[in-house]
């Protein structure tokens, strides 16, 4: 199939045969492309998908998983995934593709998004010492916040170690970030040259002599482990007398090692013995050399308690279990629960489910009920497991992730990271009352997902417990490319309809050093949605771009006073974030974009009080639109990019169709809006339209090439639309996930598939 490029959408599908070298070549006349680097030549992106590949840059875009948003299955032609930069609707099966541990088959072309090509780059040879030594130094530089992409490791014959450095960006951030490269390699004393054009030559090479060897290992560390790994592989290789070579990116914490010559019993003893010292470390397998988890592998044994070994709370009173009963939707529960437990450990939870399962009882996970779409509204006779109690987080600076209980409110999580000079992007407007298991469950996102992405592309290893009790541990923890990542990724969005998430570990970044917010004011919804399309058109990211329509603005302005221009159609909130003068030419771009697109307004925030202002604003909405009707029915549709324009419009007409007021907001940076109908239930005819209203909202994003949900997941009150969205073989196919993992059918019933 010819390419089908689509700039303005930033999204791109190909055939699964197609080369990745030849698409890049074909994106790069649109200024785009997709960020994976394969050190191996001639691979297709269905080679790549299957291994989950990173390639060269995975420090600083990760492995291609993330980028995967829709695939058609050779064997029957069913897409999985969908044309939208975020996809909630039902189990994320276009994800768990990545490095396949499901066994959901091969696909005939797959749909990517991308990114603008930087603007410039410049790559450094670091050499000095050994390759301990350059590992220390990596893992210095890494969290500094420079526009690294590669920090690739090689050992010479002598002993001696080299890294090879790239930084990607705007010139002047480049520029700048290189003479901090430069002067923290020279605290280490260590040499730095410029790189030659062919310097990847070597790194090529070694990747295929890894392939081809007979004995092979291919690993990720944590950083801080690596030093002590490589003096050790270095210093028992020698010991065996046999010609080890070690290899890979410090950066990431990628570490490959093979034996020349034919496999021997000697050979096979070392690795294994270096695969128990990496694992001892806390490392684990990679698929980025081609390592594929076998199909059906669905089950990592751990230990299993019989009972739960921490205290739990149990409420049984009606009073108790009713507040339980419900989430932050209209949707109505379909029965009181039994009991409401609240454990403090992922041992007190597999002790519940132990009990549930043996006594057929259906369970409910539960984080704030902060959601809205009804995911943890309750059955009759379930038990109610709410994790509100498991707020253990420890972030680890070193290696720059989060480790957390589902309990944990997200932004806890951000606080704790910020403290560290870390960041975690995902946040969702509940973020002060949400947590991370149900941020993980519906795959949240936030004003922040143009720029950052959502919950999944954060998430690089899970526990959870099974509908039998067992527990498992999915994902590496480590760079996203262990064999049963795909599994952790099953889990985002799965509602708790698989399993009960009980702790994740988190990627973070480097905190932004600056942000400012800019407001631009339009006449119409049309014209900022159009601004918008030429925003992200013109290679721009912000770190937000946010829509509120009038309706919106009258309601916050009603229920804040804030003073936002009662007299727009529709404001833009646009945020730049980065270093200080990234930030201030960003901000001068997206003004200008904004004036071009007939803003009437444009206002700088001119310090953090009135950027607060703005934000506080927008994040109002939801409890502001009350002051309108007292009950709303908030939508989560997703589109394409180029349609924002038209599903605005045509929402306004079919506003007017059904007497329904409908206010309009959201993230409309990614296609991502939040129509809300609003209604008084006392009104029966009102009532009598809201359905058909929202039939028809869901009608409009399907047709446009969009999805049913972008973030807020199915639950219950999208489900009865699901197959419109999926298909019937879509939801067979959701369906047979369900059974494989829960076959009696005990987690959260009733929710996205029967």
């Amino acid at each position: 199939m010819p390419d089908s490029i689509q700039p303005a959408a930033l999204l791109v599908q190909a055939s699964a045969q197609r080369t990745l070298a030849d698409l890049n070549a074909a994106l790069a006349d649109h200024g785009l492309w997709l960020p994976i680097a394969p050190l191996r030549h001639g691979l297709t992106l269905g080679e790549l998908v299957a291994q989950n590949v990173g390639g060269r840059y995975r420090l600083a875009y990760g492995p291609v998983g993330r980028y995967l948003r829709a695939a058609t299955r050779a064997k029957d032609g069913l897409i999985l995934g969908g044309p939208t930069l975020k996809w909630a609707t039902g189990y994320g099966l276009h994800r768990v593709l990545a490095a396949d541990g499901v066994g959901l088959g091969s696909p005939a072309d797959l749909t990517f998004s991308l990114r603008p090509l930087p603007a410039s780059y410049a790559a450094w040879l670091l050499e000095g010492g050994d390759v301990a030594t350059l590992c220390r130094l990596a893992a210095r530089l890494v969290p500094l916040g420079l526009t690294l992409r590669c920090l690739a490791l090689a050992e010479e014959p002598d002993g001696r170690g080299t890294l090879l450095a790239e930084l990607a960006g705007p010139v002047v951030l480049v520029e700048r970030h290189a003479q901090r490269l430069v002067a923290a390699a020279h605290a280490a004393a260590v040499r730095v040259l410029p790189a030659p054009p062919q310097a990847w030559a070597r790194w090529e090479a070694l990747a295929q002599a890894q392939v081809q060897a007979s004995l092979r290992l291919e690993l990720t560390l944590p950083r801080v482990a690596l030093p002590a790994f490589a003096q050790a592989a270095r210093t028992l290789a020698r010991r065996s007398g046999l010609p080890l070579t070690l290899w890979g990116d410090a950066g990431v914490g990628a570490i490959y090692l093979h034996l020349a010559g034919p496999a021997t019993a000697t050979g096979q003893r070392l690795l294994a013995l270096l695969a128990a010292l990496a694992q001892g470390l806390g490392g684990a397998r990679t698929t980025e050399l081609g390592a594929v988890m076998p199909v059906g592998a669905t089950h990592v044994a751990h230990a299993q308690p019989q009972q739960a070994t921490a205290p739990t709370l149990i409420l049984t009173r009606p009073e108790e279990v009713a507040v339980y009963s419900r989430d932050a939707s209209i949707a109505q529960p379909q029965g009181m629960p039994l009991a409401v437990a609240l454990p403090t450990s992922t041992e007190a939870v597999v002790g519940l489910m132990h009990y549930a399962a043996r006594a057929g009882v259906p369970v409910i996970a539960r984080g704030a009920g902060s959601g809205l779409a009804g995911g943890t509204t309750s059955s009759a006779g379930a038990l109610v497991v709410a994790m509100s109690r498991m707020q253990r987080i420890r972030i680890d600076a070193a290696q720059m992730v989060a480790h957390v209980q589902a309990g944990a409110v997200t932004a806890e999580v951000q606080r704790m990271a910020e403290a560290h000079g870390l960041f975690y992007p995902p946040d969702p407007s509940s973020h002060t009352v949400s947590t991370i298991g149900g941020n993980i469950a519906c795959n949240a996102g936030g004003p922040r997902c143009v720029k950052y992405g959502v919950t999944a592309d954060y998430v690089l290893g899970l526990r959870a417990v099974l509908a039998d009790g067992s527990l498992v541990e999915w994902g590496d923890g480590l760079a996203g490319q262990g064999g049963q990542q795909s599994l952790a990724q099953l889990l985002v969005g799965s509602e708790g309809t698989l399993a009960l998430i009980t702790e994740a570990t988190l990627r973070l970044l480097p905190l932004p050093a600056a942000r400012r917010t800019t407001l631009a004011a339009f006449r119409s919804t049309e014209a900022a949605c159009a601004t918008v399309a030429q925003i992200m058109a013109a290679g721009l990211v912000p770190g937000g771009l946010e829509l509120m329509d009038a309706t919106c603005i009258a309601a916050v302005e009603a229920y804040l006073g804030l003073g936002l221009p009662r007299d727009a159609g529709a404001i833009l909130l646009m945020l730049a974030d980065g270093e200080a003068d990234q930030v201030e030419a960003e901000s001068q771009a997206l003004a200008a974009l904004a004036q071009q697109g007939g803003a009437i307004m444009v206002q700088v925030a001119a310090h953090p009080a009135d950027e607060a202002r703005l934000w506080r604003g927008r994040r109002a909405v939801a409890p502001a639109l009350a002051r309108i009707r007292p009950r709303r029915l908030g939508e989560d549709i997703c589109v394409p990019l180029p349609q924002i324009a038209p599903f605005v419009a045509r929402v306004q007409a079919i506003s007017a169709a059904y007497g329904l007021p409908i206010a309009v907001f959201g993230h409309a940076g990614d296609g991502n809006l939040h129509p809300n109908i609003l209604f008084d239930p006392q009104w029966a005819e009102e009532m009598a339209r809201l359905w058909p209203c929202a039939e028809a909202i869901f009608g409009l994003a399907l047709e446009l090439g969009g999805t049913l949900s972008g973030e807020h997941g199915i639950g219950t009150l999208k489900r009865p639309f699901l197959e419109r969205a999926l298909g019937r073989a879509g939801v067979d196919l959701q369906q047979q996930i369900k059974v494989r993992f829960d076959p009696q059918g005990y987690l959260n019933p009733g929710k996205i598939v029967l």
